[in-house]
């Protein structure tokens, strides 16, 4: 499912820092909770999974990748500093 899916990208943005992950997880959260995530999150990564360390990952936007493209459904298109905007927001709350 999708929160399953949150869970497993909030585990592997600090192993692999890729644009893509930050804008599935804004998406990700149009649906589901900051908490829900880190709930979900932790139920399957136990303490490997540091919440306080995805805070800051979430909030931090240098040496991202950006080489894969990133391929909007129509009407849903965002620019890229909205969805850094969010994240920060997200990562602050």
């Amino acid at each position: 499912d999708i929160l399953t899916l949150g869970a497993m990208k909030a585990f592997a943005l600090g192993r692999r820092a890729k644009w893509k992950d930050y804008v599935d997880l804004y998406f990700i959260f149009q649906k589901y909770s900051f908490q829900e995530l880190i709930d979900k999150t932790n139920l399957i990564f136990k303490s490997e999974f540091n919440e306080k360390l995805f805070r800051t990952q979430l909030g931090y936007f240098e040496d991202i990748d950006h080489s894969e493209e990133i391929k909007y459904m129509t009407g849903f298109e965002k620019k890229d500093e909205e969805i850094k905007l969010f994240l920060e927001k997200i990562s602050l709350s």
